[in-house]
């Protein structure tokens, strides 16, 4: 069956997710705040918002990268583990996707991020077929988190010591509130408690960095285990 992937449909998902890409904009620029105070110069910023494009990812890796406990595989654990859910959002978009050629399908997918998922997972319910779409709406965002990343990482080289300023508490923050936003019931709940739970046990063990890790594969384990496929399709 012929998938229509147009310079309209690009158009439109732009236009559509330009305000996720204001949102996204806040977002690089915590990530740059943090990694200006990780001691990461601007080139190395933009180098891995461009590269691993992915704020829970990045922010969990610099973490680790501030409390001086990391090696080569502790963060490239954190990275997979914290980016482990494309699979799924991959998966869940492929029925739509696959009659794309593959790479122009392959390549849309390197623009997807949380937020344009969902926007574009409730197009497909609503019968958007240009395949385009997808790519669309992962412009607005990838050039709001690009821009974010090189403003926070500027100012962060000329803020005084974050730490009378309390930046330092700008990633616990920022997670917390991401947690808040994206747990809507009891049972969302469940992942984040388990993972806390074995990240206090592993720290007292292991240290900062595995405790992440571990953190991570219980709380995707527990919501892998009580996952089911969006809008009630299939996998």
């Amino acid at each position: 069956m012929h998938a229509p992937l147009t310079a309209d449909g690009l158009r439109r998902g732009a236009r559509d997710a330009l305000p996720l890409g204001l949102g996204i904009f806040v977002y690089g620029l915590a990530f740059g705040l943090v990694a200006a105070q990780a001691h990461l110069a601007l080139t190395q910023a933009l180098a891995t918002s461009a590269a691993v494009y992915s704020g829970s990812a990045q922010l969990a890796a610099l973490n680790l990268i501030q409390t001086g406990q990391f090696t080569l595989a502790t963060l490239a654990a954190t990275i997979l583990l914290m980016n482990a859910r494309y699979v799924m959002f991959g998966a869940a978009l492929q029925p739509w996707l696959h009659q794309a050629s593959p790479p122009l399908a392959f390549a849309s997918l390197l623009l997807l991020g949380d937020a344009n998922w969902i926007l574009v997972m409730r197009r497909i319910e609503q019968g958007e077929a240009d395949r385009a779409y997808l790519a669309g709406t992962g412009l607005p965002m990838f050039a709001g988190w690009m821009a974010g990343t090189a403003l926070g990482a500027l100012a962060g080289h000329v803020l005084p010591d974050p730490h009378t300023l309390a930046a330092d508490l700008m990633l616990p923050a920022f997670a917390a509130a991401m947690m808040t936003a994206m747990i809507r019931s009891r049972v969302q709940l469940l992942p984040a408690a388990i993972g806390a739970v074995v990240a206090v046990l592993v720290f007292e063990f292991a240290g900062t960095g595995w405790a992440i890790i571990a953190a991570g594969l219980a709380g995707g384990a527990a919501a892998a285990a009580g996952w089911r496929p969006p809008y009630g399709g299939t996998l």
